[in-house]
């Protein structure tokens, strides 16, 4: 009788521990959450380790319930992916598609405020009177793409670089703060970025409980991420983005 006893308070244990462990499974299926990962576009050509097709292992790997692209919604819509990078329209986007992923795109972007912009960099780049400060940053971004040749996916997209890359954009944003005509460069790239980070709150918040894959270049992912923390997102890192 007492063995009998045993044998039945093991299976209970048994049983409850088995009820956990499926609970703490589906519990972890279903927080959800955002993964940013930062593509470096052109640089993937002479990256050793981050190349294009690495793009597409990434996606293989972290098999997401819904990929977000930078890229405008209209491309999506009529299926072009009309000016979406590389990286991720050629190794990314067709394995979501046989996959049959849902794909938004996130991008924003006004011809006219785009124009201005473009001309105002280049002028920006040629003032004499920012000389020091042009070279400065120009040589950062040639750092960064030094590193980037050399580095793999969770190197390039670890806290550390994305911390790196938001205070040389902060310096940036500071030197063209100083100067009247330049102050459009930073003020129309915060209001695209800010167009993203409302593009992907919508999808978020009407898929809730979904593993959110935002495919974007590395230079809007310090801004999205501290975005998305601010509405209470999880956001994923490369540190544990086996929970992903």
């Amino acid at each position: 009788m007492k063995h009998i006893k045993t044998k039945f308070y093991l299976i209970l244990i048994l049983a409850g521990g088995l009820s956990m462990l499926i609970s703490l499974s589906f519990k972890q299926q279903s927080t959800g959450g955002v993964f940013v990962l930062g593509g470096i576009h052109q640089s993937h050509e002479n990256a050793k380790y981050y190349t294009y097709e690495r793009i597409g292992e990434i996606y293989q790997q972290l098999k997401p319930d819904i990929l977000c692209v930078e890229t405008q919604q209209k491309y999506v819509d009529d299926g072009s992916y009309k000016l979406t990078p590389f990286d991720f329209k050629k190794f990314m986007i067709p394995l979501a598609q046989k996959d049959k992923t849902p794909i938004y795109g996130i991008d924003w972007w006004d011809n006219e405020k785009g124009d201005k912009w473009q001309e105002l960099q280049q002028k920006a780049f040629l003032d004499t009177s920012l000389i020091s400060e042009i070279k400065l940053v120009g040589g950062m971004f040639s750092l960064f793409n030094e590193y980037f040749e050399n580095k793999d996916f969770e190197d390039i997209n670890s806290q550390y670089i994305t911390n790196l890359w938001k205070a040389k954009s902060e310096f940036k944003y500071h030197i063209l703060s100083q100067h009247p005509e330049y102050k459009f460069i930073a003020e129309f790239e915060n209001e695209r970025n800010n167009h993203i980070v409302n593009n992907i709150l919508r999808i978020v918040k009407e898929n809730p409980d979904k593993k959110i894959l935002v495919a974007i270049g590395i230079d809007h992912k310090y801004y999205i991420e501290e975005a998305l923390e601010k509405y209470g997102i999880k956001i994923y890192q490369v540190d544990n983005i086996e929970q992903f």
